[in-house]
C-alpha cells in the first residue's frame, strides 16, 4: 500500500514539474521544443541529485523520478503536438 502511494506521489510530482516547466518554456520556445527542453532540463537536474546520494539509494531514487518521467514523456509530446497543430 505504501509503495503504491509513493509511486503515485512520484508520478504526480513528475507530471507537475514537467508540464509546469514546459508551460513556462513555451513562452520562449515553440511547444514541441519547450516540451523536449523541459524533459531534458528536469532529467539533468534530477540526475545530478543522484550524485549526492549514497550508492545504495541511487537505484530507488532513479526509479522514483526516471520511471514517471518516461511514462509522462509521451503525454507531454502529444500535448505539444496538439498545441502546435492548433496554433
Amino acid at each position: 500500500m505504501t509503495e503504491t502511494l509513493i509511486a503515485l506521489m512520484a508520478l504526480a510530482y513528475s507530471g507537475l514539474v514537467l508540464f509546469a516547466l514546459a508551460q513556462a518554456l513555451r513562452k520562449l520556445l515553440p511547444p514541441m521544443r519547450a516540451a523536449l527542453a523541459a524533459f531534458a532540463l528536469s532529467s539533468a537536474v534530477h540526475g545530478a541529485t543522484l550524485l549526492f546520494l549514497e550508492a545504495g539509494h541511487r537505484l530507488i531514487a532513479f526509479a522514483l523520478w526516471g520511471a514517471p518521467h518516461l511514462l509522462l514523456l509521451p503525454l507531454l509530446l502529444w500535448s505539444a503536438r496538439k498545441q502546435e497543430k492548433g496554433a
